[in-house]
């Protein structure tokens, strides 16, 4: 059976918005991938690497290969040479135990917020995927938005898979009424090995130890071996103007700008959720949109891939809203995500929207999607935007 990736969601690639040189290429996404073989080989998703005109591994530069298998989401890459201090990663001869302890590790939300590796860990929650799909464990084990192709090891170290994606809440919403807490998937290392030996890579397989690590030692022992994966675009990013809202409201909106004192993770995720919120929903009316973002955005703004003064983000909202001066947007409540560390918060999601322009006698409509971060130290600022309209 080929899993739908429409059931997934598709945040599990981290989109990056930076350039690598004036003139080189664009990065345009980050995953993990991890040493599975002295020789060189990384592992990684599939669907990290699908398009890329080029992948680096952290602190290894280019890829020299890529194999892929975008039917099972799996792909290996080649370095040049490996230091002899980085172990491969082993597989376990024992199945996966229904509720067993297992860890994540991988480079979520790398570049914006920390590029550092991180570890989560969490139980195997069921040792079938989604649609009663048997290459896959539900785990829940967070997977964030640049987890992809990181490895679910258990207590000890040993591979059990390799993590790859989310449930989609929209898909959860459409078949069940309700948004699933910490749906998780990672597909088993078994078809992983399955993989490789169809492409004569070798790798390790034991018993596995005895003894069990703390957390601690655990990250110690695995993060030498897990790198982070960024995907290259030689094709730069045009920037796409954010998309319209409703009608004015009968009271002007005025631009928020909190302190916050609450540090609790739910008091700020919520905060930056209706902040973006508003930002969108603020656009109906060209005066109060660029008083709004006069006052949302820092004086350099990461603005669709290229750094851009407040200024120049301004005159671009401008030419938007004088082009297209009926404009009307909804955001999707439930495809909102928020994660924050280091008091800056990552906003995801997508809106309906709909513009107008009498004057020139043409309309449009469809969905975007968007993608915020947000400075949440003092006066709340944006200092990243993104997004991709689809009509």
């Amino acid at each position: 059976m080929v899993l739908r990736r429409s059931i997934f969601a598709s945040a599990a690639v981290f989109p990056l918005l930076f350039s690598h040189g004036a003139l080189a290429a664009q990065a345009t996404g980050s995953g993990t991938g991890f040493l599975i073989a002295k020789e060189g080989w990384v592992v990684t998703n599939a669907h990290v690497v699908d398009g890329c005109d080029y992948v680096e591994v952290s602190s290894f530069g280019k890829a020299a290969e890529i194999q892929s298998d975008k039917q099972n989401d799996l792909a290996v890459l080649r370095l040049p040479t490996v230091p002899a201090d980085i172990q491969p990663l082993k597989l376990r001869n024992a199945q996966p135990k229904l509720g067993e302890d297992v860890a994540a590790l991988g480079y979520p939300l790398a570049k914006l917020l920390s590029d550092s590796i991180k570890i989560t860990m969490g139980n195997i929650n069921s040792l079938i995927g989604l649609e009663n799909d048997t290459r896959y464990l539900q785990i829940s084990t967070p997977i964030q938005p640049g987890n992809s192709g990181g490895p679910l090891v258990d207590r000890s170290g040993f591979l059990l898979g390799i993590n790859s994606a989310k449930l989609d809440d929209s898909y959860a919403i459409k078949t069940s009424g309700s948004i699933p807490q910490n749906v998780n998937f990672a597909i088993k290392s078994n078809i992983l090995e399955l993989f490789l030996q169809s492409r004569s890579i070798n790798f390790t397989k034991e018993d596995a130890a005895a003894s069990e690590l703390s957390s601690a030692d655990l990250a110690e022992k695995v993060s030498k071996s897990v790198f982070q994966i960024v995907c290259y675009s030689n094709e730069l990013p045009k920037a796409v103007a954010s998309a319209p809202p409703p009608p004015p409201p009968a009271v002007e909106q005025q631009t928020p700008s909190p302190t916050y004192r609450d540090t609790s993770s739910s008091r700020l995720n919520s905060l930056a959720a209706e902040y973006v919120k508003l930002l969108i929903s603020s656009n109906s009316d060209g005066r109060t949109a660029l008083s709004v973002a006069n006052d949302a955005y820092a004086n350099y703004v990461d603005y669709f891939g290229k750094t851009t003064t407040h200024r120049e983000v301004l005159a671009d909202k401008k030419r938007y809203y004088d082009r297209w001066p009926i404009r009307t947007s909804q955001v999707r409540d439930y495809t909102v995500e928020v994660f924050c560390e280091n008091n800056k918060c990552a906003v995801t999601g997508e809106y309906d929207w709909f513009v107008s322009s009498p004057k020139r006698n043409k309309k449009a409509a469809g969905t975007a999607s968007f993608y915020y971060v947000l400075d949440m130290q003092g006066g709340i600022k944006v200092i990243s935007e993104g997004g991709k309209a689809r009509k």
